[in-house]
């Protein structure tokens, strides 16, 4: 027996929830990469390492029956491992350029790639294309790609023009963090149920993720109805809330393109869908904290969201003080003066981008602070130059 697209709808949302409960304190990055897949839309995970980014991608691409084509990315990648290789076999025998693209990102349905602002320019603008038109040049033919979403994780959005058009290409954002001291015993907890299934499994210890606790897929065509069923939600009752955010975001500066503008209506379409509705309310108006563009207005925008009525949780909860971030600066600098080797200054820059990421999301008015991050993440790379030239990481 078929079921509506809302009823399908409501059958993933509970699916979602079974996903949520292996995973601690995300549940947002879970209906983020939900909305994404449902909307066609691309998805970044924002945030340091160690915050089960990948893992949750694994999850999520199994209740989507599909696997991941999954990448590091670094300034040395070279496209081929991207996209695919030469067919040579076809250029000898019949002189044809052609791409040899099986189980490359092309032909992928879910794509993920780490530290996905580090990859080169032929490798950024081949991704424009293929993201945008679902589209690669494979030789001479051009092929349709199957990707549903491209998943991309970072540890922050570099400030580079060159990479603005490509980055706004990701119209949903997600900051995971390192959960809170008050999560941090269901964090162990949890992870050790992990370990021990796998280990009782005969696992890897390094694994591929948490097991499969009798996860209900999502098949592809029931993806694809729900896909569909985005375009007849009916967004009218909440337009008029709508038009009034996105002024209040210009009066304040927010950095918020007509493109993000446009298609943010599919975002709460699909939020709708999730929730069993044919049309939306303002409830899912709050799906905009996740579509900021520079991770400084994240703030801001929730804050003009809850000021316009609309139910917004808020991240600050667990936030702490701006002077604890500040002492561990101030330790951060006292060490890179003591630092004597080069892997001592990489994880020292390391916490400090991390604890760029925290005043960024948690206190983004602190211009100051986010003013003294900056300059001892430059003074921790000058001095890993001049102690490890040839390894240095910018």
């Amino acid at each position: 027996m078929s079921r509506t697209p809302q009823q399908l709808g409501l059958a993933l949302a509970g699916r979602l929830r079974d996903v949520k409960d292996v995973f601690v304190d995300r549940d947002e990055a879970v209906d983020v990469l939900a909305l994404g897949a449902m909307c066609g839309e691309h998805v970044l995970l924002i945030g340091p390492p160690g915050t089960a980014k990948s893992r949750l991608l694994e999850r999520f691409c199994r209740l989507l029956e599909t696997e991941p084509f999954s990448y590091l990315l670094t300034r040395f990648t070279e496209p081929a491992e991207i996209f695919g290789s030469i067919d040579v076999k076809e250029f000898q025998n019949n002189s044809t350029y052609k791409i040899n693209t099986r189980g490359m990102l092309p032909e992928a349905r879910i794509a993920h790639l780490d530290e996905v602002f580090r990859g080169s320019s032929a490798i950024l603008n081949t991704l424009l294309s293929l993201i945008n038109e679902r589209t690669f040049h494979a030789g001479q033919t051009v092929m349709r790609s199957p990707l549903v979403t491209l998943v991309g994780s970072a540890n922050d959005i570099p400030d580079d023009p060159e990479l603005a058009a490509f980055s706004d290409r990701f119209l949903l954002r997600c900051t995971v963090d390192y959960v809170g001291d008050d999560d941090l015993d269901d964090v162990l907890d949890q992870g050790w149920r992990d370990e021990q299934a796998r280990i009782r499994a005969n696992k890897s210890a390094d694994g591929d993720g948490p097991l499969d606790r009798d996860l209900v897929p999502l098949h592809e065509t029931e993806l694809t109805e729900l896909q569909q069923a985005v375009a007849a939600v009916d967004l009218s009752p909440v337009r008029p809330a709508y038009g009034k955010i996105l002024r209040a975001l210009r009066a304040e500066g927010v950095t918020f393109s007509d493109r993000r503008a446009v298609k943010a209506q599919k975002v709460f379409a699909a939020s709708a869908l999730l929730r069993g509705r044919t049309a939306a309310d303002e409830a899912d108006l709050a799906r905009l904290v996740h579509l900021w563009t520079d991770p400084r207005d994240e703030a801001t925008l929730r804050r003009i969201i809850a000021d316009h009525g609309v139910p917004v949780d808020d991240p600050r909860s667990g936030a702490r003080d701006p002077l604890l971030v500040r002492l561990d600066l101030r330790e951060i600098a006292r060490l890179r003066e003591l630092a004597g080797t080069g892997a001592e200054l990489r994880q020292l820059a390391q916490d400090n981008k991390r604890l760029a990421n925290e005043a960024r999301r948690h206190h983004p008015a602190e211009r100051e602070l986010l003013s003294e991050i900056e300059q001892e993440q430059a003074a921790l790379l000058t001095k890993l130059r001049e102690l490890d030239p040839e390894r240095w990481l910018g």
